[in-house]
C-alpha cells in the first residue's frame, strides 16, 4: 500500500468514525431532550438564570404583611378575627381595586359575623380554599373551605395550593385545581377577577418568572390597623394580606430566593404579577427544543473537519457559553429553552470523537510503521519507551522515522546544493519546492512555490522561447540548448520524479551554463569565416593578378591586397591577445599619437585625393595608453574615414578636452551609415550598410571598440546633419586614471 492509499484509508476511517459518533450523540441528545434526563440540572440553571433576569414587579400589587412587627404589636398568632375585620374596615375606606385575604379561616368563630360584614363592604374580596392531598379516610383530596358565614360574604373563592417540583422548589403554579369528581376546576386565588381561564390548559403547571425578593410594595398589618398608612397608598391597588414573619411557616424555596425562602403571600404576588403582565414562561415545542439541543453538537461535529485540535477546546467552551447565554436571553423574552441536552451533547461529542480519532490515528501509525519496517524503507529500529503507553510509544517511533527522513532530506539537499549548475526540483503541480545556490544566483532568490515552466520561459530569450516551451511540453527529447535574455547560454535537461508505483510526483530541471563554450564556438565560426572568406579573397586576387599579367605586374594593386590581408591578420591577432594579457599603459601626449596615426595614412589619402585635417584643442593633454594598440585603433578609424570619403573630400579629426576626458572625433564626407545597422556597428563582421561599393568586414571597427574599451573609454558612431559619418572617442586623461 502506497502513501496516497494509506492517507485515503485513514480519511475513510475518520469518516466512518465521525458518522458513528454523530449517530450515537444525536440519539442520546434526542432521548435526553424528549425524556427530560437533564431536568434536575436544567432546573438549577433555570434558578441561576432567574436570578440574572428577574421579572419586573407590577406597581399595582400591595402586600399587607403579617410580619414580626405586627406579631410584636398585636400578640401571638392566630389573632382574633375582629382584628382582621378592623383591617378590612380600614382598607374599605381607601377603596382598593381588590383585597385577597391569603389566610385560611376554616373554623367558625364568634367574630365571623363581624368579619363577614367587613368583607361585604369591600369590592372584590377573595378568600382561599386549601386542598390537602391525600385526604382522610381513604379520600384522595380533602377540601378545606372558609367558615360558611365568611365564605358567603366573599366575592370569590380560589385555591391557594403551592406547586413544588421534585426538589422542593417552587418554580410554577397551577392556575386551577380539579379534585376527583368535581364538575369544574377551581381557579387559583390570584386569577380571580381576571378573564375566564382556559380550563383544559390551566391544569398544567405554568412556569413563573419571579421578581427579585421583596420587590413588591409591602406595608405592615399593624401600621394599617393603627391608621398610619395614607389612603392614597392603597387606593386602586390589588391588596394581598398574608404572613411574612419567619416563625409562621408559610415560606418556600424559589429560584430567586438565593438560598433563602419566600413567603407564600409573595409567591402569590408573583403569580398575580405574571397574570397582570403576561410573564408566564413559555416552553418551546418538542421539535424546536430538539433542534436547539442538537445544533451545538452538530456545529462541533462539522468543525472537527476544519478547526485545528488546539482550537477545539476554545470552540467547545464558546459553544457552551453561547448555549447558556441563549437560554438566559430567551428567558428575558419569557421563553425557557432548557440548555441541559445541548450541554450534554457537547460534553458527549468532544471526548467520544477524541477517543475514536485517537484510536484511528493509533491504528494508522501502527500499520504505517510496520509497513516501513517491512519494506526496509527506513531502519527505524526499536525506539519504544519501556514506561510509555501504546500511543506514546508509537509517537516515539514515528518521531524516530521523521528524524531519519529529515536526515535523508538534508542529505539530498546538501547534495543538490553542491551541484555547480542550477537545479530546480518541482512537485506534481509544477511548483518549485527545492533549489540550490547556483539556481538562486542565476535566477534570483525568490524561486520557491513559483511555476518552473513559467520561470524557465521567462528567463529565455525571444529566439528561444518557442523551442523551450515545446521541450517543456514534451521533455522526452533529451535536452535542449537555449539562450537567456541576458545572453547566457544553457543546456536544460528535465527528468521525472516517480513514486513507488511509478506515478509522477514532480520533476527535476538541471541547467548547465555553456556560455563560455558557446562563445568559443562562435569565435571558431568567425575564425573559419575569416580564413575561408575574408582573408582568402585578397590572396585569390593576388594570384589572379599574377596569373593574368603578361610580364607587367600591377605591383600597386598586389601591394594593396597584401596590405589588406596583413591588416586583417594583425587585427585578429591583437584582438585575441587583448583577452590574455593585462593592461600595461604608459603616459603619452594625445596630440602626438593622433598626428602620427594620421600621417601614416598620408600615402593612401594622397592616392584618393583626400585631405586629413587635424584640429588640436587638447592643450598637450596626456593619456595613459598602450601605444601600439591605441595607435593601430586610430589608424583603423582614420583609414575607414578615408576609405568612405569621396575623392577630393576631407576627413576632419578634432581633439579637445571636456570634463576630465579627451575627446577625439572623426568626420568624413561620405554617404553616412544606414540607421538600421547603427546598433550593430561595432560588432565583429558587421557591415556598415554604406552604398559606396567599398567592401568591409567590420573587423576594424570591432578592433577599435575593443581597444577603446580596454583603455576605459567609449566610442559612438552617428551620421552628421550635413552628411557623412561621425565617430567620437572619449578617453580618460592620465590624472583621472590615477584617481
Amino acid at each position: 500500500m502506497n502513501e496516497s492509499a494509506g492517507s485515503a484509508g485513514l480519511r475513510h476511517r475518520f469518516q466512518i468514525e465521525w458518522a458513528i459518533v454523530a449517530l450515537i450523540a444525536s440519539a442520546i441528545i434526542t432521548a435526553a431532550s424528549i425524556g427530560g434526563w437533564t431536568r434536575p440540572a436544567d432546573d438549577l440553571l433555570y434558578d441561576a438564570a432567574m436570578r440574572m433576569a428577574p421579572a419586573p414587579a407590577d406597581g399595582e400589587i400591595l402586600i399587607v404583611a403579617i410580619d414580626e412587627a405586627s406579631l410584636s404589636a398585636l400578640g401571638r398568632w392566630p389573632w382574633p378575627r375582629r382584628l382582621h375585620a378592623q383591617l378590612l374596615e380600614q382598607l374599605a375606606q381607601a377603596r382598593p381595586a381588590s383585597v385577597t385575604l391569603d389566610v385560611l379561616l376554616s373554623e367558625p368563630s364568634a367574630d365571623d359575623a363581624l368579619l363577614a360584614g367587613a368583607i361585604g363592604r369591600i369590592d372584590r374580596a377573595y378568600l382561599p380554599v386549601q386542598f390537602v392531598q391525600p385526604g382522610r379516610d381513604g379520600r384522595s383530596v380533602d377540601r378545606i373551605d372558609p367558615a360558611p358565614v365568611i365564605a358567603r360574604a366573599a366575592d370569590g373563592l380560589g385555591h391557594a395550593n403551592t406547586t413544588m417540583d421534585r426538589d422542593g422548589t417552587v418554580r410554577s403554579a397551577r392556575l386551577c385545581f380539579q379534585p376527583d369528581g368535581a364538575e369544574r376546576p377551581l381557579p387559583h386565588l390570584m386569577t380571580l377577577g381576571a378573564a375566564p381561564a382556559n380550563w383544559p390548559a390551566c391544569r398544567q403547571p405554568q412556569r413563573l418568572r419571579f421578581a427579585a425578593p421583596e420587590s413588591f410594595a409591602t406595608i405592615s398589618f399593624a401600621s394599617v390597623l393603627r391608621g398610619e398608612v395614607p389612603d392614597a397608598l392603597i387606593t386602586g391597588r390589588r391588596v394581598l394580606i398574608g404572613m411574612t414573619a419567619q416563625g409562621l411557616g408559610d415560606r418556600y424555596p424559589v429560584p430567586s430566593s438565593d438560598g433563602g425562602n419566600m413567603p407564600g403571600v409573595e409567591i402569590n404576588a408573583n403569580i398575580a404579577n405574571a397574570q397582570l403582565q403576561s410573564l408566564w414562561v413559555r416552553q418551546p415545542s418538542t421539535l424546536a427544543a430538539l433542534g436547539f439541543a442538537l445544533l451545538p453538537a452538530w456545529l462541533l461535529l462539522l468543525a472537527f473537519w476544519r478547526v485545528k485540535p488546539r482550537s477545539v477546546n476554545l470552540l467547545v467552551a464558546g459553544l457552551a457559553l453561547l448555549v447558556l447565554v441563549g437560554s438566559i436571553a430567551t428567558l428575558t423574552a419569557n421563553l425557557w429553552i432548557a440548555p441541559g441536552p445541548a450541554l450534554l451533547g457537547l460534553a458527549l461529542v468532544y471526548p467520544l470523537w477524541g477517543w475514536r480519532r485517537l484510536q484511528a490515528t493509533s491504528d494508522y501509525m501502527g500499520s504505517e510503521l510496520a509497513r516501513l519496517e517491512r519494506e526496509d524503507a527506513l531502519p527505524i529500529g526499536d525506539t519504544r519507551l519501556a514506561d510509555a503507553d501504546l500511543v506514546t510509544g508509537q509517537s516515539n517511533r514515528l518521531s524516530g522515522a521523521i528524524g531519519q527522513l529529515r536526515d535523508l532530506r538534508r542529505f539530498v539537499g546538501d547534495t543538490l546544493a553542491g551541484l555547480p549548475d542550477p537545479a530546480l526540483v518541482s512537485d506534481g503541480s509544477g511548483k518549485v519546492v527545492l533549489t540550490n545556490a547556483a539556481a538562486d544566483a542565476a535566477f534570483g532568490a525568490q524561486l520557491l512555490r513559483t511555476d518552473s515552466a513559467v520561470l524557465l520561459t521567462r528567463i529565455a530569450g525571444p529566439n528561444s522561447s518557442a523551442s523551450l516551451e515545446a521541450y517543456l511540453a514534451d521533455p522526452n527529447t533529451g535536452h535542449i540548448e537555449f539562450t537567456a535574455r541576458d545572453g547566457r547560454c544553457f543546456v536544460l535537461r528535465r527528468a521525472p520524479i516517480l513514486d513507488a508505483r511509478g506515478a509522477g510526483r514532480g520533476h527535476i530541471d538541471y541547467l548547465t551554463d555553456i556560455t563560455a563554450i558557446a562563445a568559443a564556438r562562435q569565435e571558431r565560426e568567425e575564425m573559419l569565416q575569416l580564413l575561408s572568406h575574408d582573408m582568402r579573397g585578397p590572396q585569390a586576387a593576388i594570384l589572379a593578378l599574377v596569373a593574368t599579367s603578361d610580364g607587367d605586374i600591377d605591383r600597386a594593386r598586389i601591394a594593396r591586397h597584401a596590405r589588406h590581408t596583413l591588416t586583417l591578420a594583425d587585427n585578429f591577432v591583437d584582438l585575441a591577445r587583448m583577452h590574455e594579457r593585462p593592461f600595461d599603459p604608459e603616459p603619452l601626449i594625445a596630440a602626438d599619437l593622433v598626428s602620427e596615426a594620421a600621417d601614416s595614412l598620408w600615402p593612401v589619402a594622397r592616392q584618393r585625393g583626400v585631405q586629413i585635417v587635424l584640429i588640436d584643442n587638447s592643450d598637450t593633454a596626456f593619456i595613459a595608453a598602450e601605444r601600439e594598440s591605441l595607435f593601430r585603433a586610430l589608424v583603423n578609424l582614420f583609414d575607414n574615414a578615408v576609405k568612405y570619403s569621396p575623392e577630393g573630400g576631407t576627413v576632419t579629426v578634432h581633439l579637445r578636452t571636456a570634463d576630465g576626458a579627451l575627446v577625439i572625433s572623426t568626420a568624413d564626407q561620405g554617404e553616412g551609415i544606414d540607421a538600421v545597422v547603427l546598433p550593430q556597428l561595432f560588432q565583429r563582421f558587421a557591415s556598415d550598410g554604406r552604398g559606396t561599393g567599398v567592401k568591409g568586414i567590420g573587423l576594424g571597427l570591432n578592433y577599435v571598440a575593443a581597444v577603446i574599451e580596454r583603455h576605459g573609454g567609449t566610442i559612438a558612431g552617428s551620421n552628421a546633419d550635413t552628411g557623412g559619418a561621425v565617430f567620437t572617442i572619449t578617453l580618460p586623461l592620465e590624472e583621472q586614471q590615477k584617481r
